[in-house]
């Protein structure tokens, strides 16, 4: 078989048509940048031809050439060199472009040729460090040592610098000087190459500051006033704050802190770094002094000012790298605060309060002693000297007070009380804050508590300042009534506006008929009587339980910027307004009132009266930065171009401001009605920019979720549009849920309620979601605030309940403040152990945790996931207001002061009051 196929091989082979070879080609295509110092290599491929082929490069640059290789069978050449280097060491003079750089291949009658450019740039070096800090370390580098990193200079243990200061007289005149041998902490700059240089380099360094001795304040010419001038306070003292080698580094007969070979000291604050070749990063080691002075972050630079050895560029135009550096401070601190830790109160003018301030030592021991200056921040402050007084233990660990201003944190102590006392001068108020002059439209003043950094700077064992602490100054001292129901008047609202005006909403009752209006009381910070009152006929024969809103503004009035104040007022009546005729039941009355700056008192821009032919009954009012209304509430009826779902709906609704012939009128914008086959009941509306967002309860299925329980809650938000649908989204849990009230605030819905069983967040570690879980029921009453996003996502939750779980606790109000959340009630038994029954408030605050997942691959980073968590920070219980006061409204007066519209007595004799409290819960203006 095999003798019978080799003819016909052999016969096919004689069959072939010859092919003529290709022309030679050479393949590959070479980076067209190439560095100074730099190795330059390519490898180019060839085919074709039908000899070996030969190679010749034309046009090229002085410092590139073809490497000269044995195998001359080789298809392809190997083109290398060095620009500044090969070629004559021409330096800088190889640097440009070279175009049409000609690398042929022939086989010596056919020729292929590829061209090529290639631009020869600088070497460029950069610096780089991470903020360095007193008393800390730089970390080490990841891979120092290996490859094209220099190794890690000497990290571990501690310098010594010895520096010299001066000492202050109180004025802050020298007094005289000090020395004090400090430990440094080693830190690094990274030096980094743009590419390997082929040669070694040298650069020289130094430390630079722009403080200036001579730069004084006040024309002083030595002294803080220079040392720490506005110029100079944020400038590093180079070779007190930082030097390059401590100059103690080798006294007692210990070298620390040994410089790395490739570091040449020239002095303190100099030096000069050798860069091996091949190496593309390497550090500088600097030393941080750690002293004992309270000071801000202060600035420096390292300049890489000289190349003396190599071929690299510092900065594109060769004339040095800069880095800017900076020292934060490690001083121990001082956070000034309330005895409940809060850094906002309040005190009555003529009313002296105990405050604390505490020291955080950091990593200092607790054997040192320490001292911080107070002073009043008149750059935040609105107090001034007359206005307020500082009051100091009289010795160390004394409860004695007396006037002065520096506090002393002896061995072992780091909270020391002192105590702020406001002066009270109303028997000759200046006009500020005078009731009968500017007074009314100015807002109550507040010192804001700091360190005297000016007198501190450069004193030692001075703690710095970590926090400030905010103290209102309150003008309302005394009990102010609103309301008495036996004559008729019961106020149901309050708000807080412009320079602590308290604006109290109430259905005035005609004993005669039993209808009612409404009345809107406008009081100024000093209390007493109304500035101004409006009352308004609403001829309801329903309570119209009237509802505020507030928002002030700054508008664009031509060429210039004013304020404007904005009062919006909503209430039901089943009668008609003045110019209006009722829709049919239950109506929705509408006003909204103004005072631009400038103006003597507010006045009404306008008033309507809306309804959907059924009754409507208007719970929450709103206004945005438009002045647009947002009134949201129940209906059984069904508004204009909206569909009734059944039962009781809930709605949301914007009103514009519409002007015709100069003559203002409010005009519906868009109504949107919700509501499941079942009863909804809104608890509180939130307005942003134009959306408004619905909180409430819903007996039925409402949007487009199944329901969860038998009551579940609900968010909604809504901006309006033809072709938009409100975003509706059915929560809780599947017990009766229940909720009293509800704001929207800090970009969540807050949720307040009570019931026998309370609420807490767990985590769902399978999807690590929070979900909402209820706590067994329990025979008596507790509260509960719950937290959404706006998108209707659970947050967190936490439950509010009497320590022994005997008393009944309501809670029916809730306020923003301060960014924590103050929720109150009643509760007839105690809510704070020693207390009796009356009126309560709880502080509830909120705080980021970190849950950890564990990674699949256990070399993984777990993965973090962030949640919220809420915390009672505080209680009180006010038995003082009587046992049966009932908390109606609570609003908040520049995060300064807690407004409460407090009912006390009993059910038709009940006399209304707004009382005033600080954060610490303290009552201002008991009745």
């Amino acid at each position: 078989m095999g003798i019978v196929l080799i003819p016909a091989i052999m016969a096919l082979a004689g069959c072939k048509t010859e092919k003529s070879p290709d022309n030679p080609t050479v393949l590959g295509t070479p980076a067209k940048t190439a560095y100074l110092g730099v190795e330059y290599y390519y490898n180019f491929g060839a085919y074709g031809g039908d000899a070996i082929l030969d190679y010749s490069l034309t046009n090229a640059p002085p410092w590139l050439a073809m490497e000269d290789t044995s195998n001359k069978a080789r298809e392809g050449i190997i083109i290398r060199g060095v620009p500044g280097v090969t070629g004559g060491n021409r330096g800088e003079a190889d640097l440009g472009t070279t175009n049409d750089i000609n690398l042929t291949a022939t086989d010596g009658s056919r020729v292929g040729v590829q061209p090529f450019d290639i631009e020869v740039k600088q070497n460029l070096v950069t610096a780089s460090a991470e903020n360095f800090t007193e008393g800390e370390r730089s970390d080490d580098v990841d891979g120092a040592g290996e490859g094209e990193t220099c190794a890690m200079p000497p990290m571990k243990g501690t310098g010594l610098h010895q520096i010299t200061y001066d000492t202050f007289n109180t004025d802050g005149t020298v007094s005289g000087s000090e020395s004090a041998t400090l430990k440094t902490y080693p830190v690094i700059v990274r030096v980094l190459l743009d590419q390997p240089s082929v040669q070694t380099t040298k650069i020289a360094f130094e430390l630079q500051s722009d403080y200036d001795p001579t730069a004084c304040d006040d024309g002083a010419t030595s002294g803080q006033d220079c040392e720490f001038s506005l110029r100079n306070r944020e400038e590093a003292q180079l070779g007190k704050d930082v030097v390059l080698a401590g100059n103690r580094n080798n006294s007692g007969g210990e070298e620390r802190l040994p410089q790395p070979d490739y570091i040449e000291v020239i002095d303190d604050t100099s030096g000069v770094l050798t860069i091996d070749r091949g190496i593309t990063e390497c550090f500088i080691r600097l030393e941080v002094v750690d002293d004992q002075f309270a000071e801000p972050t202060e600035q420096f630079e390292i300049a890489l000012t000289e190349v003396r050895q190599g071929l690299v560029a510092l900065g594109g135009d060769n004339d040095g790298v800069s880095e800017s550096l900076s020292i934060a401070d490690n001083q121990p601190a001082v956070t000034f605060q309330s005895l409940k830790g809060h850094s906002v109160s309040a005190i009555n003018e003529g009313d002296t309060q105990n405050f604390q301030a505490v020291l955080d030592r950091k990593q200092e021991p607790d054997d040192t002693v320490y001292k911080v200056r107070l002073i009043n921040d008149s750059d935040n402050a609105t107090a001034t000297d007359p206005d307020y007084e500082f009051l100091v233990p009289d010795d160390v660990g004394s409860t004695t007070y007396v006037a002065g201003d520096e506090l002393t944190f002896s061995e072992g102590v780091d909270t020391v009380e002192f105590q702020v006392r406001a002066i009270d001068d109303s028997s000759a108020p200046p006009a500020s804050e005078n009731p009968t002059g500017d007074g009314p439209d100015n807002n109550d003043e507040y010192v804001s508590v700091s360190v005297d950094s000016d007198y501190q700077d450069g004193r030692p064992n001075y703690a710095a300042s970590e926090s400030d602490l905010k103290v209102w100054l309150n003008e309302l001292d005394s009990p102010l009534e609103v309301g008495d129901e036996s004559a008729g008047k019961t106020p149901s609202d309050v708000v807080v506006g412009d320079n602590g005006r308290m604006f109290v909403a109430s259905a005035l009752k005609d004993s005669s008929d039993g209808h009612y209006d409404v009345v809107v009381d406008i009081y100024n910070r000093f209390g007493g009587a109304p500035e101004k009152t409006f009352t308004l006929s609403a001829d309801s024969g329903v309570d119209p339980q009237p509802r505020l809103a507030f928002l002030r503004t700054t508008i664009e009035a031509g060429t210039e910027s004013r304020v404007r104040n904005a009062l919006a007022l909503t209430f039901a009546t089943d009668g008609a307004i003045s110019g209006a005729s009722n829709r049919g039941g239950k109506d929705e009355a509408v006003y909204l009132f103004r005072r631009d700056a400038g103006d003597a008192a507010y006045s009404e821009l306008w008033h309507g009266q809306f309804g959907s032919g059924g009754d409507d009954t208007p719970l929450r009012i709103g206004i945005n930065a438009s002045n647009r209304v947002f009134i949201a509430g129940e209906t059984a009826g069904t508004w204009s171009g909206e569909t009734r779902a059944g039962g009781k709906d809930v709605y949301a609704q914007r009103i514009d401001t519409e002007t015709e012939d100069a003559v203002q009128s409010p005009v519906i914008a868009w109504t949107s009605q919700q509501g499941s086959s079942s009863d909804d009941t809104l608890a509180g509306l939130g307005v942003s920019s134009s959306t408004a967002y619905l909180a409430g309860t819903t007996l039925g299925q409402i949007g487009d979720e199944t329901p969860l329980g038998g009551r579940d809650l609900f968010t909604s938000s809504y901006s309006g549009g033809t072709e938009s649908s409100p975003s509706i989204v059915q929560v809780g849990t599947s017990s009766n849920d229940t909720l009293n009230t509800a704001v929207a605030a800090s970009s969540s819905y807050w949720m307040l309620g009570d019931g026998n069983f309370g609420y807490r967040r767990d985590i769902n570690t399978d999807e690590y979601v929070a979900e909402l879980v209820t706590d067994a029921s329990d025979s008596s009453k507790q509260g509960y605030l719950l937290s959404y996003d706006l998108s209707g996502n659970f947050r967190t939750a936490i439950s509010l309940n009497d320590p022994d779980d005997v008393a009944s606790d309501s809670f029916t109000a809730l306020t923003a403040f301060d960014g924590d959340m103050i929720v109150g009630g009643h509760s007839d038994a105690a809510f704070v152990e020693g207390k009796g029954a009356g009126m309560i408030l709880a502080r509830v605050r909120s705080e980021d945790e970190v849950v950890e997942e564990p990674a699949e691959d256990e070399e993984d980073d777990p993965i973090e996931h962030e949640f919220t968590k809420l915390v009672e920070d505080d209680r009180e219980q006010y038995p003082s207001l009587g046992s049966n006061a009932r908390l109606i409204k609570l609003a908040a007066y520049e995060d300064a002061e807690i407004v409460a519209l407090v009912a006390s007595g009993s059910s038709g004799s009940r006399v209304y009051h707004l009382v005033l409290l600080n954060g610490d819960g303290q009552l201002l203006n008991t009745p």
